[in-house]
């Protein structure tokens, strides 16, 4: 029987017990306050899973377009961020550190249609839901996560799931951006820029305006159900092939979650659904939509809870091998009817990493099966330490070209998320995925964890579109006032 070390225990519990408290604040405060959240206070900045913090030279608020174009003149270097929901040092600057939360809400343009909107660059989506909200609207789909800010999930080009619909940058009707050089610039989909600014992890410039193509309000129907999954015999490529098909072609949303030592995976959908017209339709609606969203929140702070306390106990005293198959029979599902914001995002509660990869939709079988065999061999091979608790959310989206090097550019894309419910212990199994993915030219979310990736990696994956977007970085910050160590890694530049 394998022990806690102290050194694992501290790290355990200190995940356990700060995931316990986000989840008792949000639910106290009605969902207003969100404790885990990158931030900076008394000059330190740390992100939000509390990986890594430090103090930059100097930190900024501006509060006006203005501002934003005087502080990128005089700054001989700077960074922007929004909640601080990064697993990479994108956000690290070598001399100032800028947040635009104080730039943010609704920005009162002409020349707008009735079911569009447009918001400065620091409001966060879940805010941005709220506007389209009281109009009536709604964005047509939403990522799984609502704390960003909008130009944030541009910049790294945040995606869904779905058969049809898989990117925010697809709501998105133009952009306003400050470049290097203290221009403004008005970009539409069709432009270079634009597609330099979606994915761009910020260095082409700092989006300050965003206009929004929202939807009449929807809700959806999601469901949460188990199912048997294999990857050993001859057949399990054929049969898992068959549910991401059925999957896709029968639901408007559809992920999947994969997890180590087990035969079970839980399949998630999603279904449009138009709001009823009639008054006794609204009244039941209401009353199903309520409890629907009572049910999320527990099904979510549940699951938050489990993987902290119960999948991170498994996994640091070995046990997981011999009891983690079992999640399949006491994971219950779920149907429940949400708005639809509600339904696609959620508030993030639990302490975790994220390395995040697309690979060819063609290619997920043996893409899923390597990073799972992976995970299962190094967990035995480092015996008696033992890894944090890891589950493999694998999403999809259709063909992308709103992008120059976001991962999901091009082809019908599955995304394999590798989720470690620690921030620290994951390293070496991050590391060796990397290398995996490195070998099958899988491409990484720069939003994510990102380690390894280099120049080099850059352009071979996105050939000549890199080379587009390197010259409009030379083109529009020629001092390289945007460049950091993770952007000079990735892009050779400043």
């Amino acid at each position: 029987m394998r022990f806690l070390s102290s050194i694992k225990f501290v790290s355990y519990l200190r995940v356990a017990l700060l995931t316990t408290v986000n989840i008792v604040l949000n639910a106290v405060t009605l969902g207003r306050y969100i404790w885990l959240e990158g931030r900076v206070r008394n000059g330190i900045f740390m992100n939000w899973a509390r990986r890594f913090c430090y103090m930059p030279e100097k930190f900024v608020q501006p509060s006006t377009e203005t501002e934003i174009v005087e502080l990128v003149k005089n700054s001989r270097n700077l960074r922007v961020f929004g909640s601080g929901h990064s697993f990479n040092t994108g956000v690290v600057s070598d001399e100032t550190l800028v947040s635009l939360d104080n730039y943010s809400g609704l920005v009162h343009r002409e020349g707008l249609k009735e079911d569009q909107l447009a918001v400065k660059g620091g409001t966060r989506v879940r805010d941005v839901v709220k506007l389209l909200f009281d109009r009536g609207l709604a964005f047509e789909a939403l990522p799984s996560h609502d704390a960003q800010s909008i130009a944030g999930i541009l910049s790294t080009d945040v995606h869904g799931t779905g058969r049809d619909w898989g990117f925010v940058s697809e709501s998105v009707v133009r952009l306003r951006l400050v470049d290097g050089n203290g221009n403004i610039h008005e970009c539409q989909p069709s432009d270079d820029l634009f597609k330099a600014a979606i994915g761009g992890i910020g260095a082409v410039g700092i989006i300050t305006e965003v206009v929004v193509q929202g939807v009449r309000r929807f809700n959806v129907k999601q469901k949460v159900e188990m199912r048997d999954i294999s990857f050993d015999k001859e057949n399990d490529k054929n049969d898992f092939d068959q549910l991401l098909r059925d999957g896709l072609i029968k639901n408007d949303h559809f992920s999947i979650y994969l997890f180590p030592f087990t035969k079970k995976c839980q399949i998630n959908t999603w279904n449009c659904r138009e709001k009823d017209q009639t008054i006794l339709g609204r009244l039941q609606e209401f009353i199903e939509i309520t409890k629907g969203h009572v049910l999320e929140f527990v099904n979510i702070s549940i699951d938050a809870l489990a993987a902290a306390w119960v999948g991170n106990f498994l996994a640091y005293t070995g046990r997981l091998p011999q009891l983690g198959r079992t999640y399949g029979f006491i994971r219950p599902g779920s149907d429940l009817l949400l708005e639809s914001n509600k339904g696609f995002n959620r508030t993030i509660y639990h302490l975790h990493q994220e390395l995040e990869f697309t690979v060819p939709y063609e290619d997920t079988f043996e893409a899923c099966k390597r990073f799972i065999e992976l995970y299962e061999d190094l967990y035995e091979q480092m015996y008696p330490s033992g890894l944090p608790y890891t589950l493999f959310e694998v999403r999809f989206t259709p063909e992308h070209d709103n992008t120059l090097i976001g991962a999901g550019r091009g082809r019908h894309s599955t995304w394999i998320d590798l989720v470690c419910t620690d921030s620290c212990g994951f390293e070496r199994y991050y590391g060796a995925a990397q290398r995996v993915a490195r070998e099958i030219g899988a491409r990484p979310h720069l939003g994510k964890y990102c380690e390894i990736f280099t120049k080099a990696d850059m352009a071979t994956l996105h050939g000549d579109n890199f080379t587009t977007f390197l010259n409009l970085i030379e083109k529009h910050d020629p001092d390289g006032r945007f460049a950091n160590g993770f952007t000079r890694r990735l892009l050779g530049h400043g």
